[in-house]
């Protein structure tokens, strides 16, 4: 069920994944926004390590997994994009940064042993604490729209919409 809810979701949670410029309604200035950029970000970085983690000590649930956490990389890009250069993600091997290391771009796919969050042992109960992760995500994102400028509110929506699905997809029960 898992790799057919993936495939549904790598088919239709992405449209609004484009990124685009803050624009701004004139109540916020360029520092707030960017803060609130900043910390979506850093909230999507945190969970696709947690996509990482799980995929890393359940290889069964990796394929299934993949379309899901995809999504979540293009989030994190979406988010990151128009931040200073200066703003990284982190190295996956703790070295210099380069071009893949900007905030607005995607993270690599997973290593095998790389350290991150706890994992359960049980596979279930590591789809649903990742369901978890992406619902807190998603509320995150939900709660920043009433600060979030114009094009970055719809941007944060589309992600946290997403978010949510990945949530059904998931087979978390609320």
């Amino acid at each position: 069920m898992l790799a057919g809810a993936a495939a549904l979701a790598a088919a239709g949670t992405t449209a609004g994944c484009s990124g685009g410029d803050d624009g701004g309604d004139g109540d916020t200035g360029p520092a707030h926004a960017e803060r609130l950029r900043r910390r979506a970000a850093a909230e999507s970085r945190d969970l696709l390590r947690r996509y990482d983690a799980t995929a890393a000590a359940h290889p069964a649930l990796a394929a299934a997994l993949d379309p899901l956490r995809g999504d979540v990389a293009r989030h994190v890009a979406a988010l990151g994009r128009g931040l200073p250069a200066d703003t990284r993600a982190a190295s996956p091997a703790g070295g210099v940064a380069g071009p893949a290391d900007r905030a607005d771009a995607a993270p690599p796919p997973p290593a095998r042993k790389r350290g991150g969050p706890e994992v359960p042992a049980d596979p279930a109960e590591a789809v649903a604490e990742l369901a978890a992760a992406e619902q807190r995500t998603a509320r995150a994102h939900t709660a920043a729209l009433a600060a979030a400028p114009g094009e970055f509110a719809r941007l944060l929506a589309s992600v946290a919409a997403a978010g949510a699905t990945h949530v059904y997809l998931l087979g978390e029960t609320t």
